[in-house]
């Protein structure tokens, strides 16, 4: 798979685990990670958004508030995007 298009799935995974309640998020989240192969090539701005959605699943196995991680894997899968398409 192109690093855009892997960039672009990531995204449209997580807003899909956004919409739905943590134990489904969380289990949607570690998916997601599986299916990331930490083995591809990677740059700083793939190698961001994944250490931002492991942050996320870890958080969302805690009883707390989670819009910090959100918003943190909003930006750096976005960032990943820019950067895989140009």
């Amino acid at each position: 798979m192109s690093e855009y298009v892997e960039a672009r799935y990531a995204k449209l995974i997580l807003r899909e685990a956004r919409s739905a309640n943590d134990a489904e998020a969380s289990r949607i989240v570690n998916d997601l990670l599986r299916d990331l192969s930490p083995l591809h090539a990677s740059n700083a701005a793939r190698a961001q958004a994944l250490t931002s959605i492991r942050m996320l699943a870890l958080s969302l196995d805690r009883p707390q508030s989670h819009l910090r991680e959100w918003e943190a894997v909003d930006q750096a899968t976005e960032a990943w995007c820019r950067n895989a398409y140009h």
